[in-house]
């Protein structure tokens, strides 16, 4: 059985982004929901044409990401190409997704590590993400939440409400996570002679 092709790229759009998308789409409130529906059903042949197995779902996605695209600002001349072009990376991450689970599944099992040391190591990430201040805390899961474009954006969001730089905010974060890594690292060789 096929997994979905981004476990963790729900979008939450916002009504705002949502009346934007339909005003890109028409002046008309009423042709606008419309021409949505068009839009929705030509980006799922769009995906059918190309033998996905989430049609919708990619459908879905490209919609979302273009209302999030139009919130952020985003200037767009020619809206149809536009369209095809955001679902054209859809079904290429989608893609790419796909040969990376197969490739997963296709792996010796015994090259794992063994589950109980991933128990140990899931357990010194959580201690040490105890051992975090409240800020760094909330930083680092917000800035690790989405995956693929979504994290990307919302990376975009996160530092405009911290107020710095986005290579600011990848220093801080990246300061974090190395703080995490040799906390973790530190962790598990006291669980080992223990």
């Amino acid at each position: 059985m096929e997994s979905a092709p981004f476990p963790n790229s729900k979008i939450n759009l916002t009504q705002d982004a949502f009346d934007l998308l339909l005003a890109q789409l028409d002046t008309d409130r009423e042709q606008a929901g419309t021409k949505y529906e068009v839009l929705r059903r030509k980006l799922v042949k769009f995906f059918e044409w190309r033998r996905s197995a989430f049609t919708e779902e990619l459908a879905d996605d490209t919609i979302n990401r273009i209302a999030r695209n139009l919130e952020a600002g985003e200037q767009i001349r020619n809206f149809t190409a536009y369209c095809l072009g955001i679902a054209r990376n859809v079904f290429l991450e989608s893609l790419r997704t796909r040969k990376r689970e197969e490739a997963l599944q296709s792996l010796p099992h015994a090259s794992a590590a063994p589950p109980d040391e991933m128990d140990r190591r899931r357990e010194c990430l959580q201690r040490c993400m105890r051992e975090l201040s409240p800020e760094n805390f909330h930083l680092i899961v917000q800035y690790y939440r989405e995956d693929k474009q979504a994290r990307i954006e919302l990376r975009r969001d996160l530092a405009v409400r911290l107020g710095i730089p986005l290579n600011a905010l990848r220093i801080r974060t990246h300061r974090i996570r190395t703080q995490l890594e040799h906390c973790v690292e530190n962790c598990m060789q006291r669980l080992a002679t223990e």
